[in-house]
This record gives structure tokens, C-alpha cells and sequence, in this order.
């Protein structure tokens, strides 16, 4: 049995639905090229017109009152209007979001609810990035200029500004992802009883499944179709990164994206004629939140806000295994790791609408919403099918689950925050001196080698921080042997083992 086709309630003419999807991608590589590439702006403009042929006849241009970007790394402070006038749309509203993986899913969550209420007719959600080519035109010198905003006070901001770290966590690398990924992973590794071994296979295994689906991604960056040993084995061209972790298993936001997804009713569809083979509806969108730092995290291999959020939304469809489609967020294996755990997943299975961040390659904050581009596709050629999308940001923090069928919904549509009160730890004083035990550690890499050790230390009162070494033993010893669940010495910020 599907999920909630047991109860089925009257249709509801305002259902969500979405109608039309759009993706580009571009990968210019000669100097012309690389001149002459487009700018986010432009990108997610070409996405909208992809989204709005996908709708089919109509005039859904004229019909459109809500254009919604999700946030990037550009300095615009209402992105929406500028993709609005570049398409000769004229809407009455313009969204701009926070950051995080998880707004994609959030956020047409939200505009969902307000669809349904009536708010909203028509909404369109974008986001583009052009990091590739604009990197590559730094190095060549090309100097672009900026487009210039008109009035931006009637935009509307959605979310609160993501937190990524205090002084003290930069100055000692753990507001960096990859770095506060792989600690995490090694304290999944020390609770799950694994060998450093055993979870670099773990890892690498996980990966190669996303891998495989990259390769028939006609968008993704990389289809090459790493195998495991190949994304687990260092060598120039897959150098170490924040150990475990190689290149091939970072998330790659080094992309020229843009996707698109339009949303209306179902009485807005049936009278512009959008063919019923064409929809897909978002049937459920559950929120949640952890600890904004591993610091506050009381076991640092656990995320008691994605477990709350997968609790509610299982009670209302059931086994999330038994869904038919599913994209697991992919910014690094331990996220994966932990979500099938906690979900109830088996990474057996293929876990993948698009190959993941790291193949497929997004946006920095829109790899939920390329995956669910991809789902709309799958889904349209699966009818009756579900599909399960997760969004995730900051450390393991933020987190938005969603699921879409062509299927009527058999509820309404209502974005649920998610509340918990799991117990958290205090951060202690960054210059702390004393015992410890290290409940998470990683080496960070550059070019030339292993630079530093980076470890999350508890002492004995309960409370945590951040602390770095330089020491080569240290640093060679954290790679080769168990070192998380030992007590270490710490000294203003520096441990030793």
C-alpha cells in the first residue's frame, strides 16, 4: 500500500501543485567561453522560462503574483526582482531566503501553505549560482560589473540568518562543513564501533551509489561514475580534504546551476488546462531544528531534530523505506550516514534522484531543490508514486523533510514545525585548560599535506569547545589509530594526545 491511500478526504480546489520544473547547467571551459558566461541573475532567469514552457499553454506569466529565491553567494538583497524584470514578470510580491540546504524545501513548504489559503496564486522559486565561470574569471582578470538593484524595501526575507560559528569556531576551522562533518563522522564511527577503515568503506560505498545515479544526470557536474575505491583513494587529483574525507566526497557548489519550480492550485491548474499527468503534489513538509554548533549537541553523533521530524512525519505516512523515491541530502557521508539511521533507510537501496552534492553539483544552498526538480521527473514518469526529499543545513542543524506525488493529497497541505527538548551541552571558555576527552576529531588538509588537527574536547564538567594541534605525531596518530573517546590535554585551545 502507498502511503495514505487508506483515507481520503473531499478534493481540495486549492491544493498545492506543482506544475512546471526548469534546470540549467553550463560548464564553459575555452577563455571565450568563460567571457561570455552568464551571471546567476541570467542563469536562473533561462531556469524560470524552462519552468514556465514545463506548465504547458497558458498564460501563466501574467498569472504569476510571487517570485521566491532562495539565497546564494551574491551580495543582492532582492535577487527576485531582477530575475522578475529579466523575464517581464511583474509580481506583487518578492521572497528572498536565508541560507541553508534545507530552504528548498522549506520554503515551498511555506509558499505551499500559502498557496492553499489563498495568498498566493502563482508562485515560482529560483535560485542559480555562477561560481564555476566566475572563478574562472578571476584568474583571467575579468572584471564584471554588478548588476544594479532597483528599490528593495518591499522584499520579503524568509528564515533567520544561519549561524555557521562563533570567533572562536572559525579561528580553529570547525565553521567550515568539511570539517565539522568529518568530526562528526568520527564520533558516528567511535559510537557505531567501527574501524577507521571500516568507515572510510562506509563512506566510499555510500558515495559510489550516488555516483552511479550521476552519471545518467544529464545536469551533473560529474558523471564519470567514480567507483569506491576511486572515491576513497587519495592521489593528487582526490587529495585528502578534513580526513576521512577526499575531494570526491565534499560537497561541489563550484557549479553554473540555476533551477526553477512554479506552484499554484489545482483550480488554477484546471483552468489553464494543465494536463493532470503533469502535477505533482507536495503531500507533507515537516521542519525541525538542532543544536546551531556540535558544542551544544549532547551526543555528538546525533541529530534529536531530524529524529523528531522523521517520528512525525512516519506517523502520518507510514515506513519512509517503503517510499518509492527517495533523495537523501548528500553534503557529506556522515549526513547520509545518519539520516538512514535515524530514518530507518536502507542504504542499500538507491538513495539518489540526481548523484548528490558532490557529483551532481548544486548551488550552495539548492541542492534540495535540484533534487527536487529531479523527483518531479521521476514522479511523472512513476504515477501513484511517492517521493521523499530531505533538506539539511548548517551543521547538521537545520532540517526540512517533504514528500510529492501525482497523487491528490489526502490532507491539506500544512508545513509542520517540529519541537523537541532534548538535553544540550554548554559551551565552556574557548581558553579552558585542562583534562579532557576527545569526543570528535578531524585533520584538515591543504595542497601540501595534513595543516592541522581539529577536535571538539569535553572536559569534565560537561561543557565543550574547539581545539587545534600542529603536531605531526598528533596529526599522523589521528589517521591511523582511535583516537575519539580518548583523554587528551588541552591548553588554551592546543590538545594533546
Amino acid at each position: 500500500m502507498r502511503p495514505g491511500t487508506s483515507c481520503v478526504i473531499e478534493h481540495d480546489p486549492r491544493a498545492p501543485v506543482i506544475i512546471g520544473v526548469g534546470q540549467v547547467a553550463r560548464h564553459p571551459v575555452s577563455n571565450d567561453e568563460i567571457r561570455k558566461a552568464a551571471d546567476s541573475v541570467t542563469l536562473m532567469a533561462e531556469a524560470v522560462e524552462l519552468a514556465l514552457a514545463d506548465c504547458g499553454p497558458g498564460d501563466w506569466r501574467a498569472r504569476i503574483d510571487t517570485i521566491a529565491v532562495v539565497g546564494g553567494l551574491w551580495r543582492y538583497r532582492d535577487p527576485a526582482a531582477l530575475v522578475a524584470s529579466e523575464c517581464g514578470i511583474e509580481p506583487s510580491r518578492t521572497v528572498h531566503s536565508s541560507f541553508g540546504g534545507q530552504m528548498p524545501i522549506h520554503l515551498l513548504g511555506a509558499l505551499s501553505d500559502r498557496v492553499r489559503s489563498g495568498e498566493i496564486d502563482v508562485a515560482v522559486v529560483t535560485c542559480g549560482e555562477n561560481n564555476l565561470s566566475r572563478r574562472a574569471q578571476r584568474k583571467l582578470k575579468i572584471d564584471l560589473a554588478r548588476r544594479t538593484e532597483p528599490d528593495t524595501s518591499r522584499v520579503e526575507n524568509f528564515g533567520p540568518p544561519l549561524d555557521m560559528g562563533d570567533a572562536t569556531a572559525i579561528e580553529r576551522g570547525a565553521e567550515m562543513p568539511r570539517n565539522s562533518y568529518a568530526v562528526f563522522d568520527s564520533a558516528l564511527r567511535h559510537r557505531r564501533g567501527e574501524t577507521l577503515q571500516e568507515s572510510r568503506d562506509r563512506s566510499a560505498a555510500l558515495w559510489a551509489g550516488y555516483a552511479a545515479v550521476a552519471v545518467d544526470n544529464p545536469y551533473a557536474a560529474d558523471r564519470k561514475g567514480m567507483t569506491a575505491s576511486q572515491i576513497r583513494g587519495a592521489r593528487a587529483d582526490n587529495r585528502f580534504v578534513s580526513w576521512p574525507y577526499t575531494k570526491a566526497m565534499c560537497a561541489n557548489n563550484n557549479v553554473d546551476h540555476a533551477g526553477a519550480i512554479v506552484i499554484t492550485s489545482d483550480e488554477t491548474a484546471d483552468r489553464l488546462g494543465v494536463n493532470a499527468d503533469q502535477r505533482v503534489y507536495p503531500q507533507h513538509c515537516v521542519v525541525a531544528d538542532d543544536t546551531t554548533s556540535l558544542i551544544g549537541r549532547y551526543e555528538v553523533s546525533t541529530a534529536p531534530g531530524l529524529a523528531a521530524a522523521g517520528t512525525v512525519l512516519q506517523s502520518m505516512i507510514g515506513n519512509l523505506n517503503e517510499v518509492e523515491h527517495i533523495d537523501l541530502y548528500s553534503c557529506f557521508p556522515s549526513m547520509v550516514a545518519l539520516t538512514a539511521e535515524v530514518l530507518g533507510i536502507d542504504t542499500d537501496r538507491v538513495l539518489t534522484v540526481t548523484g548528490g552534492l558532490a557529483f551532481a553539483g548544486a548551488p550552495l544552498n539548492f541542492a534540495a531543490g535540484e533534487s527536487l526538480i529531479g523527483m518531479v521527473h521521476r514522479l511523472r514518469h512513476d504515477p501513484g508514486a511517492w517521493g521523499f526529499v530531505q533538506g539539511n543545513g548548517g551543521h547538521a542543524s537545520k532540517h526540512a523533510l517533504a514528500t510529492y506525488s501525482t497523487s491528490r493529497p489526502y490532507e491539506p497541505h500544512q508545513t509542520r514545525t517540529v519541537e523537541h527538548n532534548s538535553p544540550v551541552r554548554q559551551a565552556a571558555d574557548p581558553d579552558t585548560s585542562g583534562e579532557a576527552t576527545l569526543d570528535g576529531v578531524t585533520v584538515e588538509y591543504d595542497r601540501h599535506g595534513p595543516q592541522r588537527a581539529i577536535g571538539l574536547v569535553r572536559f569534565a564538567d560537561g561543557t565543550r569547545t574547539w581545539a587545534t594541534s600542529t603536531d605531526k605525531d598528533l596529526m599522523r596518530t589521528c589517521t591511523e589509530v582511535e583516537c575519539v573517546g580518548q583523554r587528551i590535554e588541552v591548553t588554551s585551545g592546543i590538545f594533546s594526545l
